[in-house]
């Protein structure tokens, strides 16, 4: 009778440890769940319990953080013809007109700004809206409505898209903006789930009139790569308690 080397079956011991290794997860009303990940769709996720039973749980009876944990496990599990990176083309934007005669120099500038900020959104959600940026020089900074439009007047670069594209989709400027505030907090659940798996359970997500923060953008020193991400997902969690689709 042949025997393994001690090494190779602790090397196997491992990895079938790691394999079947359980995890705590977490329903979006705060409840544990046991189980050990076994496969998932778009739809749920299958977990085997300790008595070795399967238990089927719908991804949105979950948290932000678990439904993310399947995203990547699907990611990883996909063929790899089907990683490729899908571009989206939801969220669009067009200048206004009478931009042939716009200076070139701040034409530009509005182009490039615009066209990184939309990549952006369309990159990390899905933003089905039709925007117009426009030159406005008398313009102290910038500013935005819900109908779309943008004015650029002191102030024109990527932070400033981002910021006011967030206008465009509701942030300040939708019916059910303040419906969501009290005592100056933000209360709805998609939004403060979001900002809680980024910076924890106790993370407060403060809002005014016309805007949120952190990760609203407000002003230049708050852009980096990480928050300008961190604010795109921000406006469509808040968009989900605004009840827009």
């Amino acid at each position: 009778m042949k025997y393994l080397p001690l090494s190779l079956v602790a090397g196997i011991a491992v990895l079938a440890a790691t394999a079947s290794e359980s995890r705590t997860w977490v329903s979006n009303d705060g409840r544990p769940i046991e189980g050990e990940y076994l496969r998932a769709n778009s739809e749920a996720v299958v977990l085997r319990k300790k008595d070795g039973g399967e238990h089927s749980i719908r991804l949105k009876f979950l948290s932000a953080a678990d439904r993310e944990f399947v995203k990547q496990k699907l990611a990883a599990e996909a063929p790899a013809d089907a990683k490729e990176e899908k571009v989206r083309t939801d969220l669009k934007y067009q200048l206004s007109g009478g931009h042939e005669k716009w200076p070139e120099d701040r034409k530009k500038r509005i182009t490039d700004a615009m066209d990184a900020a939309v990549a952006l959104y369309n990159k990390t959600g899905s933003f089905k809206k039709h925007v117009t940026a426009n030159n406005s020089p008398g313009t102290p900074t910038a500013d935005a409505n819900y109908d779309g439009w943008i004015n650029f007047g002191g102030s024109i670069n990527t932070r400033v898209a981002l910021h006011e594209i967030g206008h465009t989709l509701g942030i300040g400027t939708h019916g059910n903006w303040q419906a969501n505030i009290k005592d100056g907090k933000w209360t709805g659940k998609h939004a403060l789930e979001q900002l809680r798996e980024f910076d924890g359970k106790d993370a407060v997500l403060h809002a005014d009139r016309m805007h949120f923060w952190p990760y609203g953008l407000n002003f230049d020193n708050e852009s980096s790569k990480e928050n300008d991400v961190r604010h795109v997902k921000m406006v469509a969690a808040m968009r989900k308690d605004m009840g827009i689709e």
